[in-house]
């Protein structure tokens, strides 16, 4: 595919997104503190949602054929009539089609944890992920900013990047994923007017790194720590696999994978209804065999954040 193809991005020299900014979510000390004294039920109750959303998906798969959960950015499942003519290719009942619902990677994390903060049983702490969740919409439902608003909640924000040493190997591959050949940093991805061309699922990692190494930020986004998934190879430490709950983000939100006790549980927005990976299930090691976030043909997830809840 050529760099200039339509999934390639025009952003500016500083790889910075050039749209207006929507106004910013501002949570009080009084909501702080009330989101922390129903923190426990949010983080059980969103750990067993995704757990419980995957095995509906891995049954009804079994027993149809056919996810329950489609892509909710596929453009050949975006009516109920192409759901329907799927679910009539495989042979399953025609019944089924009004079960079905649209998913996406950042769509399964706030599902979950929509659920976690209508367990509270509280109308102002609904009524705050109402406001939260509506906030995130009018910013481009963006990974990175669902981070910053469970940051000013309290959770934390931990870089993770595996093998920093391999930096640079990275981001030399990653445009050859797409290119097919190699590509100049320097010229190969500028165009006439010195912004960069690039596409939103590689990770420049080195520049990221560096960034949060020196200015403790990943993109826009504060880390609050930069040691405990740095550097861990494919061993994942403990004291990130005690966490009941987590959401992750790689490559600068491309991609969003909500997970628990070590294990990510991920949704995907573009893969087919009669695939059984739109959800997928592995433990949080990137660079494992059987890892996750799950690689594809054109996407290797290698560094990012995780934000985690408070204890």
């Amino acid at each position: 595919m050529s760099l200039t193809g339509a999934l390639l991005i025009l952003v500016s020299p500083v790889l910075g997104w050039s749209q207006e900014k929507p106004a910013d979510l501002v949570v009080t000390p009084q909501e702080k503190a009330m989101y922390l004294e129903h923190n426990q039920t949010v983080v059980d109750v969103a750990s067993r949602c995704i757990q419980e959303t995957y095995k509906t998906h891995i049954a009804f798969f079994n027993k149809y054929g056919i996810s329950k959960y489609y892509g909710d950015r596929n453009p050949s499942l975006n009516t109920r009539e192409k759901r329907l003519a799927v679910i009539k290719s495989v042979g399953a009942p025609t019944s089924i089609v009004d079960q079905l619902e649209g998913i996406s990677c950042i769509g399964l994390t706030r599902k979950c944890l929509k659920q976690g903060f209508d367990a509270t049983q509280n109308p102002q702490m609904s009524a705050l992920w109402s406001r939260l969740d509506q906030n995130l919409i009018s910013r481009g439902t963006d990974g990175l900013v669902l981070t910053q608003h469970l940051q000013k909640l309290g959770w934390k924000i931990l870089y993770w990047n595996p093998r920093p040493d391999l930096n640079g190997e990275w981001d030399a591959e990653d445009p050859m994923i797409l290119a097919g050949k190699p590509v100049s940093w320097d010229s190969g991805i500028r165009n006439s007017q010195g912004q960069f061309i690039y596409h939103p699922a590689w990770g420049m990692h080195g520049m990221r790194y560096n960034q949060v190494m020196k200015k403790d930020v990943y993109y826009n986004v504060k880390v609050d720590d930069k040691t405990t998934l740095v550097n861990f190879d494919i061993e994942l430490p403990q004291a990130f696999i005690d966490n009941a709950f987590f959401v992750g983000v790689a490559h600068a939100g491309y991609h969003v994978f909500p997970g628990s006790f070590g294990q990510v549980i991920e949704a995907h927005s573009m893969r087919r209804l009669d695939s059984i990976d739109n959800l997928e299930k592995g433990q949080f090691n990137p660079l494992a065999v059987g890892g996750a976030p799950q690689w594809t043909k054109i996407e290797k997830y290698r560094s990012g954040i995780v934000a985690i809840p408070p204890k």
